[in-house]
């Protein structure tokens, strides 16, 4: 199943914001977990391989189940038995993973975790984390950014790419008639792992 978002117990995850709350509030989880956590949700209460889970948050990488298990904890962690009253993801010896509680997928408008913005000014999803060490590159970026029509940043998974450029579009957001949109293309095939910030001029 796929949704705008999913909903289990108190908990709620929305995958185009890259989103965990509980109780209506963020919950800080890494980005490996988070495309764990949405793997297994999207096939409650079966079986979903060790393989397949790697190769669902992994596409492009080869890691062994050490690492996938550091993810798990983490995940698992956040979760929080004590928060939830019970555990949501079961173990299957020699299977791979399960996730166990209720999930309810919704498709109509769901509480969503942005900046406040007029739709108008686009939907630039809210940094939950603060940014330390990259006022040099984000300031380049903007920059670069006025005197070009497209910029692309690229580089190692997990070092920060989309929290950079959501930087760099904020800071440029109210010199565009349209303001900046945040495209999610996870969906589509072949773009897995990208994303888009559109800037609409004038």
């Amino acid at each position: 199943m796929s949704a705008e978002a999913y909903v289990f117990g108190q908990f709620q995850a929305i995958p185009s914001q890259r989103v965990l709350l509980h109780q209506g509030k963020p919950v800080r989880l890494g980005r490996r977990a988070f495309d764990i956590l949405i793997a297994l949700i999207e096939h409650a209460g079966e079986t979903l391989s060790r393989d397949a889970l790697v190769a669902r948050v992994w596409p492009d990488t080869a890691v062994d189940e050490g690492v996938l298990r550091v993810h798990l904890t983490a995940l698992r962690k956040a979760l929080g038995e004590s928060n939830d009253g019970g555990r949501h993801i079961a173990d299957v010896r020699g299977e791979g993973y399960r996730f166990d509680v209720p999930v309810t997928p919704r498709h109509a408008s769901v509480p969503t975790v942005m900046a406040p913005a007029s739709p108008a000014n686009g939907n630039l999803p809210t940094l939950l984390t603060s940014i330390i060490g990259r006022d040099a590159i984000i300031a380049a970026l903007t920059q670069d950014l006025r005197r070009r029509r497209l910029l692309t940043i690229v580089g190692p998974g997990g070092i920060g790419k989309t929290t950079v450029a959501l930087a760099v579009a904020r800071a440029v957001q109210q010199d565009y008639p349209h303001g900046a949109w945040f495209v999610e293309l996870g969906a589509t095939p072949h773009l897995r792992r990208a994303r888009a910030l559109l800037l609409q001029p004038a």
